[in-house]
């Protein structure tokens, strides 16, 4: 089981001169975006990671660096599509492992991408990100007494026209994580999801979470830098990504050493991880 998100490091320059009048910065660097971020505007490099999560050690098994486009920019700026970055991270990360199912975000919603993972016999799960469509559908089961989910069965997921495959939309009460609403629409390309193996799904899907606490960890383990030059930008996530996957498998070889669970938490703490680091560097010379 993997992951699949993006994540942004920030850069805390205004890409304006005059908003009010569109005059963009002509030196802005290419690379980085716009993102909301708690409900903030703020603007960093945008980068996309494929992570194993659920049971197994939380291993980087791919990054990808994203451009995307932005309101300051010309409509004719090219910029990667999610499909695009969805498809290299899997290439890359099937080279190391056989992959089952892929988590994602409702930033992912989108056919291209559902067929892309699809054609590669895996599964998805992932949040509809506006359901204004399914509306009937969710009051149908708040007015059935005693009924708190359902499942829409085999609805076709169309490119150019034809149907690429079928899909199963899942109705769950909301969480605060899941939609702003009661309820929460998921989309699966499970072949039937039954009503009673929704909570199975959900507790799969939760599983993505060991994403978003990577994140912390490879945004802690970042050098500083005030460099515009995107390599510099690109090294130092792709060095901090190596540093978190060598604490995750240091911290694994422990935990088989002492017979503990690989999902227990870290007998090698980050922290003790990056010390004991910096103190061979130190020594090295």
């Amino acid at each position: 089981m993997a992951a699949v998100d993006f994540t942004h490091v920030p850069y805390h320059v205004w890409p304006w001169i005059d908003k009010d009048e569109q005059i963009p910065k002509s030196t802005y660097p290419p690379m980085v975006s716009g993102y909301v971020d708690d409900g903030e505007l703020k603007h960093g490099y945008t980068f996309a990671t494929i992570t194993i999560v659920g049971n197994d050690v939380p291993i980087i098994l791919g990054i990808e660096g994203v451009k995307e486009h932005s309101d300051w920019e010309p409509a004719e700026t090219p910029a990667d599509s999610k499909a695009d970055v969805v498809t290299r991270l899997l290439s890359r990360a099937q080279q190391y492992v056989d992959l089952d199912e892929v988590l994602l975000d409702r930033g992912f919603y989108a056919r291209n991408v559902r067929a892309e993972i699809n054609s590669r016999g895996l599964l998805y799960t992932m949040p509809v990100g506006k359901y204004e469509s399914d509306y009937k559908a969710i009051k149908r089961i708040k007015s059935k007494h005693g009924v708190d989910a359902a499942v829409n069965h085999d609805v076709p997921v169309g490119i150019d026209g034809d149907v690429d495959h079928t899909a199963e939309y899942l109705y769950v009460p909301a969480t605060s994580d899941d939609a702003d609403g009661e309820y929460a629409v998921f989309v699966t390309n499970r072949d039937h999801v039954n009503p009673d193996e929704i909570a199975h799904v959900m507790n799969s899907y939760s599983r993505r979470w060991d994403i978003e606490n990577q994140y912390k960890s490879v945004q802690s383990y970042l050098p500083k830098t005030s460099s515009t030059d995107y390599r510099v930008r690109l090294f130092n996530f792709t060095f901090a990504a190596l540093l978190y996957n060598l604490w995750r498998l240091t911290d694994f070889l422990v935990k088989v050493g002492m017979e503990r669970e690989i999902r227990s938490p870290p007998v090698v703490t980050a922290r003790t991880f990056v010390r004991a680091v910096g103190n061979s560097l130190r020594k090295a010379g």
